[in-house]
């Protein structure tokens, strides 16, 4: 399944590959702890400490660990009652400075082939290979050629995806992991998008996703069938990227130097944080952290909007 160069539109002949390191964190601490390997491991933070999971292996992922959760509902299938949902569960703290140096090492390899990188995460990028340095005429190439000098250079795998746009490789890219490849061709592309379930759309979330099921659209056909104007009106600005994607249609570039809007971080306390003004308080600990990651927190003092949230609050109901 290759992609060649077509005669078609600018918009459909491009040549988008994306990557994605596969269970990043966790792959690291297995490569540099043998101890590790073939065993069920979460990143982040301690489970007595209020931490959330960073990152699982392949081995706790089939308990139905994963990222973003509460490293306490990792830890435990019953809180009450003590009992283990994943016995042998080994807990590593994040070392992202570690992370940080392989991601930089990992885009290296991209620049081989293009300018045109856009990193999403420290493990997650899309390459616009259009026209690419090597004059390799097939996505799926520089794919394969990339994901054999990661694998040789960091002794990690990564799955990818190539299509012609953004939202196709993306979703290319989540079809066979770990350490995959798929290319969705143009003339596939729409058959492929038909036949999603709504929850595996990137960009449509648990909430829109309910919302979608409530209208009667489950599968990207019944997206199809919406009109713009209703999908407007129930999404906003939104229904506008819906209804591209139900047509297998995405315009956005892929950009090397894309402007940051915002920045954020975060962090859990171990215990509650009481009264409200040591909230307040303890933000000043986090402006210290990004003003260390080299960002200008002066320029920002006007900006700054403190979100709390309780221990408990879903994530489905925290912001983005």
């Amino acid at each position: 399944m290759e992609l060649p160069l077509g005669q078609e539109s600018v918009a459909r002949t491009r040549k988008i590959v994306h990557v994605d390191m596969d269970a990043f964190y966790a792959s690291v601490e297995q490569r540099d702890s043998p101890s590790y390997r073939g065993k069920p491991l979460v990143v982040g933070g301690s489970p007595s400490q209020r931490g959330v999971v960073a990152a699982a292996s392949y081995e706790a992922r089939k308990f139905g660990i994963h990222s973003a959760m509460p490293s306490v509902t990792a830890f435990v299938f019953d809180v009450a009652a003590g009992i283990a949902k994943c016995p042998g569960l080994i807990f590593v703290r994040p070392r992202f400075d570690v992370y940080r140096e392989i991601s930089t090492s990992i885009h290296a390899i991209f620049k081989r082939y293009t300018d045109l990188v856009e990193g999403v995460a420290l493990d997650e990028a899309y390459l616009d290979v259009t026209e690419n340095r090597q004059n390799i005429p097939y996505a799926s190439t520089i794919a394969r050629h990339i994901k054999t000098a990661i694998f040789q250079e960091t002794q990690l795998t990564a799955t990818a995806g190539a299509s012609i746009n953004k939202f196709l490789a993306k979703m290319a890219s989540g079809q066979n992991k770990p350490n995959g490849l798929t290319v969705i061709l143009p003339e596939d592309a729409i058959a492929f998008v038909e036949q999603l379930p709504i929850e595996k759309f990137h960009g449509i979330g648990e909430v829109p996703a309910a919302k979608m099921h409530s209208l009667g659209i489950h599968t990207g056909a019944d997206l199809k069938e919406r009109s713009l104007t209703e999908l407007t009106h129930h999404f906003g600005k939104a229904g506008q990227y819906y209804y591209k994607i139900a047509r297998a249609e995405d315009d956005r570039p892929v950009e090397a130097n894309r402007v940051r809007k915002s920045i954020g971080a975060e962090t859990s306390f171990a215990q509650d944080l009481m009264p409200l003004a040591m909230c307040f308080s303890s933000t000043f600990s986090i402006l210290a952290y990004l003003n260390n990651r080299n960002y200008s927190v002066a320029a920002l003092l006007g900006g700054i909007s403190p979100i709390i949230y309780s221990y408990d609050t879903p994530l489905d109901q925290q912001a983005s």
